[in-house]
């Protein structure tokens, strides 16, 4: 720390020149990245908020939407594109990309409808979506689509997915019952004389379930 660049009234002063040494290493020691506040990965989170209004993408333009910090850093860095083509189809298609929502769009000429007409669908997984939530998502739509078009239908496609595996098992049984007619091994007879016939027979019934 010697030879600093005091003037020479106070260079010859010794508690001057302690009093800079100490301030050039308390300077040393700051974190200097904090003021890069441009540099949105890096930027402390706190500072979000004023980025988001400072790019204009605050509120119903997607900041409402953001679930996380991540998906506000995305939203910041992509604010600029998204204003150089807002009201394109692109356009609302990439910032429902950047919420992780998935967007359709079929034009009014794709679907024989009214002139300048569009119908949306929106996939959203993982999460509901409650009435506020749904009127914003129009609004949010409507700040981003051009303003000749008039959204027609907005279709929501709510997905649940889950890692639980589904686990099923089936038996079939079935049972087979015979039913056999009581046989004698022999049949006596004893008296005068008499003349008789006699039959022996055997039958196998076999009784099945309905089919």
């Amino acid at each position: 720390m010697d030879n600093l660049p005091l003037q020479p009234p106070l260079a010859s002063d010794e508690r001057f020149t302690r009093l800079a040494n100490l301030a050039a290493e308390r300077f040393a020691q700051l974190d200097l990245t904090v003021l890069l506040v441009d540099l949105v990965d890096l930027v402390h989170a706190s500072a979000l908020p004023s980025l988001a209004e400072q790019f204009h993408v605050q509120g119903l333009e997607g900041w409402l939407f953001a679930q996380d910090e991540r998906q506000k850093r995305k939203l910041i860095k992509q604010a600029i594109e998204l204003h150089r083509y807002r009201g394109t189809p692109w356009a609302v298609r990439q910032v429902l990309r950047i919420l992780e929502l998935e967007g359709d769009i079929s034009e009014w000429f794709e679907y024989g409808g009214k002139p300048y007409f569009f119908r949306m669908d929106v996939t959203i997984k993982a999460r509901g979506l409650g009435e506020d939530e749904f009127n914003a998502l129009v609004t949010m739509i409507h700040e981003y689509k051009n303003v000749r078009s008039k959204l027609e239908i907005l279709t929501l496609w709510l997905v649940n997915q889950s890692q639980i595996p589904v686990i099923a098992s089936t038996v079939l049984s079935g049972e087979i019952t015979t039913v056999l007619p009581v046989l004698h091994d022999s049949i006596e007879q004893s008296g005068v004389v008499n003349i008789g016939t006699g039959c022996w027979s055997i039958e196998f019934v076999t009784v099945y379930p309905e089919e």
